[in-house]
């Protein structure tokens, strides 16, 4: 076969031509302005998501200094830590309603006034006020050593007025009496990061961002709603691209670029470093449209071309192909000597003509096969009992033994119907954990009648382990042996069901107080109603319906008893 008769050959050679003219043109005209263009886009639109973040915690910043500044010179208030006979308690109500109509009440963890002794103390904010340690002295005192009193929220740390550690960021300032140049007392107010950077958190998980904040000179990388100290995290060695009103553009030495923003003060600011964007995600322009506009044309001329030359050397083959293969579902089992060709479709053409002789073949063998299935069929109907008649007379046998008030037999009877029910019920391989047991309920009523009072019956189930699909009759062997191999040769003894649900696992446990046996023997093989189901066939039944997320174990003791146990993993948990 010459090289070019090979329809996979010609296919190659041309996508081959094509696809490296498309590259070659389109890395050189339109990699450089379209990965410009992407930088741009990405950057535009993270830079107005962070400019809207940066004016809400700076406003909220402005807010709360304000605050500070508008209660520092309070006349009222300087009047009561000026007169030792004045009560400060009787300023709290103008003292709270300040705090509370701020702008930035939601974002403040605590706002104090003290007097200079810091004996004296009024309190407002949120909730962890009454969740907090109590306001005295030394814890207070502790809580200022955090606070650079030049520099207005400058640093993040965990408050000292708290039973559990969260992250605040403080201010401090005097109150000062004008009349004596005395300080008589401060005003301190927090702010809960949690709640001030709420937004910034949300939006680093959404984005999966790789985030920083600063206040004044201390950096912090946003992690998961918290934030970790990040000291040395400067611009120096960036350089910069591009620098707008709403944010700056900088490339790093790895290769990453990094969006700078900040408030007016330079108090606040983030950091958001970003790889080079996709091509795909950025926006389409003007000249980036032309240009698509010349490659689509390229593109349909080459596919008209190339959808003319594939017509001729795979649609017309293709063709005789199918219209074979109607033939076979128009059940035409005979040969076709067209479709025989010397390329790859001639191949396909071989085998359908081979198949063709083939199912010939198997359809007489299949008639053949179905006759004699016909034949067994019937004989092995001949020698089955109609499971209705024995659900008849079981029925029949019951209402004797109540009219005779043998309600003993009616039970067994009942239970024994049902049992012949279940197990004629052969469809239905996998079954719930309630079916299960009602199947082994009634099996153990029997085994009770038959053995009196010397076996005790428990089961404790949990109702989430009830829909628990198991394999038909994987239990009730089980218990068959607990009761024949473990409480018969001792003479009494108790059979206990247990179903418990453990967070990702389901914990299924057959255990009897029984004589036990010896793990590293041999099993044999059982002598009650399901004798050809062994361990190892409950096992594969097991893994067979779970796969990987099931185990079976069997751990006994000579004297002591058997316990076996099921454990099944959620596999949605997987």
């Amino acid at each position: 076969m010459k090289i070019f008769h090979s329809v996979r050959a010609r296919i190659i050679l041309l996508s081959t031509i094509l696809l490296l003219f498309f590259l070659i043109v389109y890395t050189l005209t339109v990699w450089t302005v379209a990965n410009s263009y992407a930088l741009m886009n990405t950057a535009q639109n993270n830079s107005f998501s962070l400019s809207l973040l940066l004016n809400e915690v700076s406003g909220n910043l402005d807010d709360v200094k304000a605050l500070v500044t508008r209660m520092a010179i309070d006349n009222e208030l300087k009047y009561h830590l000026s007169y030792f006979d004045s009560d400060l308690n009787s300023y709290y109500d103008s003292f709270k309603n300040m705090v509370q109509s701020n702008p930035a009440y939601n974002v403040i963890d605590r706002f104090i006034v003290s007097d200079s002794a810091y004996s004296n103390f009024l309190q407002a904010g949120g909730p962890n006020i009454t969740a907090g340690l109590p306001l005295r002295k030394d814890y207070f005192i502790t809580e200022l050593g955090h606070i650079d009193e030049e520099n207005a929220f400058s640093g993040v740390f965990f408050s000292d007025l708290a039973h559990r550690n969260y992250q605040v960021i403080a201010t401090v300032r005097p109150i000062i009496d004008y009349n004596n140049a005395l300080t008589i007392g401060h005003v301190y107010a927090s702010v809960s990061i949690d709640a001030l950077l709420k937004n910034i958190y949300t939006y680093q998980r959404m984005n999966e961002a790789k985030l920083y904040v600063r206040f004044s000179d201390m950096a912090y990388k946003v992690d998961n709603g918290s934030l970790i100290p990040t000291p040395g995290l400067t611009r120096d060695s960036s350089e910069l691209i591009f620098e707008g009103g709403s944010g700056s553009i900088y490339k790093e030495d790895d290769g990453l670029y990094l969006l700078f923003c900040t408030d007016e003060s330079n108090s606040f600011s983030i950091y958001l470093y970003f790889d080079t964007p996709s091509l795909i995600g950025s926006e389409s322009t003007m000249p980036l449209v032309m240009l698509a506009v010349l490659i689509g044309g390229a593109i349909l001329i080459i596919t008209l071309t190339l959808a003319i030359y594939l017509n001729r050397v795979l649609y017309a083959p293709v063709k005789r192909l199918a219209k074979r293969i109607e033939k076979i579902q128009e059940i035409d089992f005979s040969t076709d000597e067209t479709i025989n060709t010397d390329d790859e479709f001639g191949l396909i053409g071989r085998g359908i003509n081979s198949l063709s002789s083939e199912v010939t073949d198997l359809m007489e063998k299949r008639l053949e096969d179905e006759r004699k299935k016909l034949e067994l069929e019937y004989r092995m109907l001949s020698s089955q009992i109609d499971p209705h008649f024995l659900y008849n007379t079981f029925n029949a046998i019951k209402w004797m033994a109540k009219i005779q008030k043998a309600d003993g037999i009616s039970e067994m009877i009942t239970s024994l119907s049902r049992l012949m029910k279940n197990i004629s019920k052969r469809d239905a391989n996998i079954v719930t954990l309630s079916e299960e047991m009602s199947f082994i309920d009634d099996y153990l009523v029997i085994m009770k009648y038959r053995y009196g009072n010397t076996i005790s019956y428990y089961r404790s189930m949990d109702d989430e382990c009830m829909d628990i699909a198991l394999p038909r009759f994987c239990l009730q062997p089980l218990v068959e042996n607990a009761i024949f191999h473990g409480i018969e040769p001792r003479g009494t003894g108790a059979v206990a069901i247990i179903a418990r649900k453990f967070g990702e696992n389901t914990v299924i446990m057959v255990a009897d107080n029984g004589v036990g046996f010896d793990t590293q023997k041999k099993e044999s093989k059982g002598e009650g109603m399901f004798k050809h189901i062994g361990l190892d066939n409950i096992r594969q039944r097991l893994e067979h319906t779970w796969g990987d997320s099931v185990s079976f174990s069997i751990s006994s003791k000579i004297g002591c008893g058997t316990e076996c146990v099921i454990r099944i993993r959620d596999k949605e948990a997987e």
